[in-house]
């Protein structure tokens, strides 16, 4: 298959959803696991809230049991508060325990992403290394994969192995773009190889990411070699344009031309996405090497 990216359901016991970010389709995915409890994988924005209740009645996974959230950026945490507002606020939220005091006080994150305010979620249950959250029938093993935030982490199904990385990798939206995870105000590039090089033990089939969709077969391996290459690049790109790191209409043309020339998401998209990813990484740049 390549690029599981349709939404629905995709492996046994496994549905993907899409997130919408930023209104916009195939950007951002949510997944489910089902045993005997429901996991929704991360929470989206407060904005597509409404399309993910929507996406889980109409699959009949509605309300979920569990929301694990993979990390403390807002596109993942912000819609937790609406979802567990909807489910009556039955729903036990669980994240990452360096994650853990952010989401339930968003204003320590210290950066604005755009997308409004967060709303806290109060008593998140942490997970650490070697945790598992028990479906019934299937569990979640716990892995810590920091880099691209301190408390980032991913759940292992053995049952499938089928592995959620969230964003600690990168994001390889579809075949033709591929970008680094480097993002402020936390990315710590030493941690982020070490992320890479744990993956690489773990015997997964599938992989599946937050920015978008599960890879399978020979790019559920390969991928991982290519988020090395494709980091080094453009950090490599900033290192040598750090005097023009203020024009970001001019990191905006340059990384489309050099890293996204046949980018069928900025065909569908248009200048917004490498604009909103130019920013984003530069400004990850600048606080991983202290420049802010």
């Amino acid at each position: 298959m390549g690029h599981v990216h349709e939404s629905g359901k995709i492996f046994k016991n496994t549905y993907l959803i899409d997130g919408y970010y930023f209104d916009i389709v195939e950007l951002m995915s949510l997944y489910v696991v089902k045993g005997e409890k429901i996991a929704l994988i991360d929470a989206g924005t407060s904005q597509s809230a409404e399309k993910v209740i929507s996406a889980l009645k109409e699959l009949d996974l509605f309300p979920v049991d569990y929301i694990i959230i993979t990390h403390e950026h807002a596109d993942h945490i912000q819609g937790a508060a609406p979802l567990v507002k909807a489910m009556g606020g039955k729903v036990e939220v669980f994240a990452g325990k360096m994650a853990k005091p952010i989401i339930e006080d968003p204003s320590k994150i210290g950066y604005d992403y755009g997308m409004g305010p967060i709303e806290p979620v109060k008593n998140v249950t942490p997970l650490d290394e070697g945790d598992s959250v028990d479906l019934g029938g299937i569990e979640l093993e716990v892995i810590n994969v920091p880099g691209h935030t301190p408390g980032h982490i991913a759940l292992y199904n053995k049952l499938n192995r089928n592995i959620f990385i969230g964003d600690s990798i990168g994001y390889k939206v579809d075949k033709t773009t591929f970008l680094p995870p480097i993002i402020p105000p936390w990315f710590n590039r030493e941690q982020f190889y070490k992320t890479l090089d744990k993956l690489k033990k773990i015997n997964f089939e599938t992989i599946c990411l937050g920015h978008y969709g599960c890879w399978d077969e020979s790019d559920a391996r390969k991928i991982l070699v290519e988020a090395r290459e494709v980091f080094e690049k453009i950090w490599e790109f900033f290192n040598q344009n750090r005097e023009k790191l203020n024009d970001i209409d001019y990191l905006r043309k340059s990384i489309t031309q050099k890293f996204l020339p046949n980018s069928k998401v900025v065909e569908r998209v248009g200048d917004a996405f490498p604009m909103l990813l130019a920013s984003h990484m530069r400004d990850g740049f600048k606080y991983a090497n202290k420049l802010v």
